[in-house]
């Protein structure tokens, strides 16, 4: 090695299923390379030269079951190979253990840790225990995951014991039955929580090993995660976003009537069914929030999925199954807001998006009531370019892509117009309005 130039070093963990003997081949483009294999120097030599290809020299070395350290020195202008001879039986381990579950948290939530594998080789058991912090996170079950399980294996599961007065679940492990270990990447184990409070904690798993199909030990990293409790949140704040809006409303309505699983965000009242009661409890607490931003109860990019005869049916059922209580003259208060908002003051024709626009444009407007609609297209003479029949509409914001009425820049017989100015005209009952749009092609 040329020190006087520098000295770049590598390290790589190669992990053997058993003990091999076996040939290492090495090559340097250009200055000297060193070699240690588990501590020991094994190879100082080897001038580079690139036209002999990429590997210079080769050596027997025997490999130990289980993990093997290779470190490499060598210039740092240097490419450098390294490889072992056909046949070897070798993964480079790069194996950890991943935590997956979702975020954010909050005081009162119940959630799921999913303990997995990641880039392992030949796994056939495992063991450890978890630790956690008592005061803001509670353990309530444990279940396995099907990593172990691959191709129809069996395995023999040890759940543990939960104590969640010192925040250990001790004793964890599961062996594979027969055969091989299984490679790759999967959930080893689920923890169910509940957090009990604002606060940080640290899920650290101790005595902790990985065991291989030879029963060697799998080398692994990490061993620990931060999870974080944020501040609760506010009652049908459904989507999580930190204030109750039309947001939690439309996502109760897309169930409404469903069953849904258990600890399912949009079954508010946790009786597994979506109905009015959900609905009631949300509407209730509009405008509630748990952020510092100023709570924005009504998006108009949000009601889309939302008509003035769906809120009007939520209002009779609510007003049916009226038990007096404060829960119900809020949200039944509130469920005529939101109708009063979804109804326009006045009949409007808004400008087409886009304008000028290459081949096709949405005509958004505003009805103030129900009413037959039909959008005219005259081209700059008045001749009749385009007759668009929506039918009967309710009153209602007709502004999104999917409600506005839609123009494919053809005329009646499925030609495309040219390019130039024209006129929409919608017309309501006894009323017209008119405004002008431009093909630029």
């Amino acid at each position: 090695l040329d020190e006087s130039r520098g000295i770049a070093y590598g390290s790589v963990s190669v992990y053997s299923p058993g003990g091999q003997e076996t040939t290492m081949y090495v090559g340097v483009s250009e200055h000297r390379l060193k070699v240690w294999l588990n501590g020991s120097l094994i190879y100082y030599d080897g001038y580079g030269d690139a036209s002999r290809g990429s590997y210079t020299d080769f050596f027997p070395v025997t490999l130990q079951q289980g993990k093997n350290v290779l470190l490499i020195a060598f210039h740092p202008l240097d490419r450098v190979f390294i490889g072992f001879e056909t046949g070897t039986e070798y993964t480079v381990s790069n194996t950890g253990i991943g935590y997956n579950f979702l975020q954010p948290i909050h005081a009162g939530d119940t959630f799921t840790v999913d303990f997995s594998a990641e880039n392992v080789s030949d796994l056939a058991g495992w063991q450890f225990d978890v630790a956690f912090d008592p005061d803001v996170l509670r353990a309530i079950e444990v279940s396995e995951g099907d990593f172990l399980k691959t191709e129809g294996g069996t395995t023999f599961l040890q759940k543990g014991v939960i104590d969640n007065g010192s925040g250990k679940i001790t004793r964890l492990s599961s062996a594979r039955f027969g055969g091989d270990g299984v490679s790759g990447t999967g959930t080893l184990l689920s923890v169910t929580f509940s957090a009990k409070t604002v606060g940080e904690t640290r899920l650290t798993l101790q005595n902790f090993q990985f065991a291989s199909a030879s029963g060697g030990i799998i080398p692994v990293r990490p061993y620990e995660v931060v999870i974080t409790v944020e501040g609760e949140l506010a009652t049908g704040d459904v989507n999580r976003d930190g204030q109750v809006s039309i947001l939690d409303i439309v996502l109760v309505a897309r169930y409404f009537g469903e069953t849904v699983p258990a600890n399912s965000e949009v079954d508010v009242n946790g009786d597994g069914i979506i109905n009015i009661l959900d609905l009631i409890l949300v509407a209730q607490h509009m405008g509630e929030s748990t952020t510092s931003a100023s709570p924005s109860i009504l998006a108009m990019d949000s009601i889309e999925g939302l008509d003035t005869a769906m809120i009007q049916a939520w209002i009779e059922q609510a007003q049916l199954e009226n038990d007096g209580s404060i829960a119900f003259q809020h949200g039944i208060a509130n469920l005529q807001r939101l109708l009063a908002s979804l109804i326009p003051e006045k009949t409007t024709l808004l400008a087409n998006y886009p304008n000028p626009f290459n081949p096709e444009t949405w005509i958004p407007y505003h009805l103030a009531k129900p009413s037959e609609i039909v959008i005219t297209i005259y081209d700059t003479r008045g001749s009749t370019i385009r007759r668009l029949d929506l039918g009967h509409q309710r009153e209602g914001y007709y502004t999104h892509r999917s409600r506005a009425a839609y123009w494919d820049g053809r005329n009646a017989v499925g030609e495309r117009v040219a390019s130039g100015i024209y006129f929409y005209q919608l017309q309501v009952d006894d009323l017209s309005y008119l405004r002008k749009m431009v093909i630029l092609k």
